[in-house]
């Protein structure tokens, strides 16, 4: 209700202006503000408070409002008609943005803000031929005096619908509790600024004529330069400004005479900054879009880069490990070996020939990472054949280091992808031994839990002793990546590495 009572008290004190001086007649000023306040009321109202400029309006028929504030009416019926009229063409109007068109509010854009001038100038048009139809029809105008009365009516209300909506709209949204999405007002310092301009314009203007020339052009141009470096909300702000200190200045300097020449200026300038300003304001976000477009695909950049540099480090030590374990299984075999350990011993190198080709494979493809062109391929595991691989890759390196690995017995099976797992499993089973003293022992550990599988690297390094994090494998970043995919949740502890597969589904 209190909503109610101040919009409405926002159309009564908007209608009640145009009698504050002669020149500033209802229905043929440029101070004709009700059309604006109408429109924008009901564009940003919700539910019935859509009504208010028509309840505000009928309103008029009672003496104590009119009293209250300072309206003269002709009758009460011309009220009633007047009202019907005002709020069918301009509260149509708005719901035709807004229902119809769907501008966005409160607007700003182009295409927008074409859409609302344009329904604008179109309800102006409207309202003076109905109201001039009306007044022949009711016998309140000669037929002959009617038409020079067409093109002060339109331009009053052309320029009150235009100059009122883009910022009473917004307005009403705050006091609705309403996002303003982009919206940004211009500060007071800003409001400041363009109200000493403008008005120094107008003073300028005002003085033309005394030195017989017209300067009343200088207006348009001060208005904008400020759509131009503000955008659409301080291009809003100075055709508000502009329209309300232009005819004050000339009426106070020039009178009246030269106040009735300024409508077709004042809309022509308010028409022109809101163009130009929602033009302005689209460019610059076409400009921040860009710019954000570039940033993202410079981090994306340097993130690739970087990824590639940590493939290339660890490319040589992920590779080491297997062919370190042929070397070593094909160095224990001498001429005094026998056949039986030659067959176990060429096993063995095929098995490990395949997991490096295997490995290399991954790490190429792990430079996809990045631009999500890798994708996990989640299928059925028993863990005993992971258990192997690993086993067949890393015993030669533990024994080289006459270390201990333990190894779980498992009958467990998960749902994951058989190349990222090892490639996590890997990277921590071999810091582990690389961080374990020599004759320690390293242990993997398989725990069935109720968020669920975790798959443990046990190592046995002692934070006291000397020790620099390695950066090995391919890094935790990497590692991180991988575990992401496989929408698992890496484990670091104190001596305890390793990851955690969901439940299988």
């Amino acid at each position: 209700m209190v909503t109610a009572i101040l919009l409405a008290a926002i159309w009564l004190v908007s209608f009640s202006i145009a009698d504050l001086f002669t020149v500033f007649k209802t229905y043929s000023s440029v101070w004709f503000l009700p059309s604006g306040v109408t429109m924008a009321v009901v564009m940003a109202a919700p539910g019935w408070l859509r009504l208010v400029p028509l309840l505000a309006h009928l309103s008029l028929t009672l003496p104590p409002v009119r009293q209250v504030f300072d309206v003269e009416v002709a009758s009460n019926l011309d009220v009633l008609i007047h009202s019907i009229r005002i709020y069918l063409i301009y509260g149509g109007t708005g719901l035709f943005l807004t229902r119809v068109m769907r501008i966005t509010l409160p607007f700003r854009t182009w295409g927008e803000v074409q859409w609302f001038i344009g329904a604008a100038i179109g309800a102006a048009s409207v309202a003076s031929a109905a109201g001039i139809g009306q007044s022949v029809l009711l016998g309140e105008l000669d037929p002959s005096g009617a038409l020079p009365l067409a093109e002060p009516w339109f331009l009053g209300d052309a320029l009150g619908a235009i100059m009122v909506p883009p910022m009473l709209i917004p307005a009403i949204m705050v006091a609705l509790g309403r996002p303003l999405g982009a919206w940004r007002w211009p500060s007071l310092r800003a409001f400041a600024i363009q109200a000493l301009i403008l008005s120094l314009a107008s003073l300028i203007g005002a003085l033309g004529p005394s030195f017989g020339v017209n300067l009343w052009y200088l207006v348009l141009p001060s208005v904008l330069v400020f759509a131009l470096r503000g955008g659409f909300e301080h291009a809003a702000a100075a055709a508000l400004l502009t329209c309300v200190a232009t005819p004050t200045i000339a009426l106070i300097f020039t009178g009246a005479v030269e106040v009735a020449g300024l409508p077709a200026l004042l809309l022509t300038t308010a028409i022109a900054a809101l163009l130009v300003g929602a033009a302005t304001t689209e460019r610059q976000q076409a400009a921040d879009r860009l710019e954000e477009l570039v940033a993202q695909r410079t981090e994306e950049l340097e993130k690739a880069y970087e990824l590639q540099r940590h493939l290339v480090r660890s490319l040589g030590h992920d590779l080491r490990q297997p062919v370190e374990a042929i070397n070593l299984t094909v160095a224990a075999i001498d001429d005094r070996s026998d056949m039986q350990v030659r067959n176990t011993a060429l096993t063995r190198v095929r098995q490990l020939g395949t997991v490096t080709s295997e490995l290399l494979t991954r790490i190429l493809a792990y430079a996809r990472l990045d631009t999500g062109d890798v994708s996990a391929e989640l299928a059925p595991l028993p863990l005993a054949q992971l258990m192997d691989r690993l086993r067949a890759t890393y015993i030669p390196q533990a024994q080289r280091r006459s270390q201990r690995l333990v190894w779980p017995d498992t009958d467990l099976t998960v749902v994951s992808d058989r190349d990222l797992l090892f490639q996590i499993l890997s990277n921590h089973l071999d810091n582990a031994i690389r961080l374990t003293p020599e004759g320690g022992t390293v242990e993997v550990r398989v725990e069935a839990q109720a968020e669920g599988i975790s798959i443990l690297v046990i190592d046995g390094f002692e934070p006291s002793s000397p020790h620099q994090s390695s950066r090995g494998g391919l890094g935790l970043r990497i590692i991180s990546q991988a575990a992401s995919l496989l929408g698992a949740a890496m484990v670091d502890e104190q001596n305890r590495k390793g990851i955690t597969l969901p439940p299988k589904r």
